[in-house]
Order: C-alpha cells, then sequence, then structure tokens
C-alpha cells in the first residue's frame, strides 16, 4: 500500500529553499506497548508492580501470579 503512514513536512521558504511547500519524509518510529505471557492465563495481560519479599516484581492483574521469572 504506496502512500499509507505518509508524514509530510511542510517547509517555509528560505534561502536553501526559495520555492518552500511539502515533502514527504519516512514515518516517525512509533513507540509500541506489548503486554507480558501470562501462562495461566494463556494470553498478554498488564501487570502492577509490588514488593514482595523485599523485591520489587511484576504481577499479572488478570490471574496475581509473578511474571518475569521472579
Amino acid at each position: 500500500m504506496k502512500g499509507v503512514n505518509v508524514r509530510w513536512k511542510h517547509l517555509k521558504k528560505s534561502q536553501q529553499n526559495p520555492q518552500g511547500g511539502a515533502s514527504s519524509a519516512r514515518p516517525r518510529s512509533t513507540r509500541r506497548t506489548s503486554s507480558l505471557f501470562d501462562p495461566k492465563a494463556g494470553k498478554g495481560v498488564r501487570v502492577r508492580h509490588e514488593v514482595r519479599e523485599g523485591k520489587k516484581v511484576r504481577v499479572s492483574v488478570k490471574t496475581g501470579e509473578v511474571l518475569g521469572g521472579a
């Protein structure tokens, strides 16, 4: 699909660019969020942070299981 997710930069007239105008540019990198996989739930889940046994761990919101090999 050509022309999808194209960012346009509008340029002001200047000595380097006397014409001005708009130019297409590569899209900016977008931040992507990802979920941690919870084997008990069988899918990616949201997490919350808790302190257990003196260590800060990631805990599945859905199942309450500690994630991330702690």
